[in-house]
């Protein structure tokens, strides 16, 4: 591979890098509870996550650069249900289990954190206790993990 070659290679990983920073720290990767009205995008592609939506995907395309000439990461919007396997959490919801997946990287080729999302019920096994739960046991496994073969606690969901 050229001098050249790999410094634009660099350059564009950077670029988009940047991208996806300035996305997380601007709170446009942010979801909301789910409501009725908030079915129109599901399934569609946007350059944000708007709330009421968590997101499934990510590909990046020109299509959200602002007619520049790098790449920009373009979400798979979702309304989030039970079941529904995603790269972010919703409030009003809870996870059972966490993956690793290129499809949810916001640095491209490099795995990110996916979750599956449950409606919270008392007597439910959760990574995470969502507002108004408490928990009445503990347990510590892989099923939550975010980082690789490091165990995480589990929670017994309780009201």
């Amino acid at each position: 591979m050229s001098v050249a070659r790999t410094v634009r290679t660099a350059r564009t990983a950077l670029l988009a890098a940047f991208a996806a920073l300035t996305l997380l720290l601007s709170g446009a990767v942010t979801a909301a509870p789910a409501t009725a009205a908030t079915t129109g995008l599901d399934d569609t592609w946007a350059c944000s996550v708007p709330s009421g939506y968590v997101y499934e995907g990510v590909v990046f395309s020109r299509t959200c650069s602002g007619g520049g000439s790098w790449n920009s990461p373009q979400y798979h919007l979702r309304t989030p249900v039970d079941g529904l396997t995603a790269c972010s959490t919703a409030p009003g919801f809870t996870y059972d289990a966490a993956g690793s997946s290129t499809t949810c990287s916001l640095t491209q080729g490099v795995p990110s954190t996916t979750f599956h999302l449950r409606v919270p019920v008392s007597g439910m096994w959760a990574c995470s206790v969502p507002s108004g739960f408490t928990y009445s046991a503990t347990t510590s496994n892989l099923d939550c993990a975010t980082v690789r073969n490091v165990p995480t606690t589990k929670f017994l969901l309780a009201r």
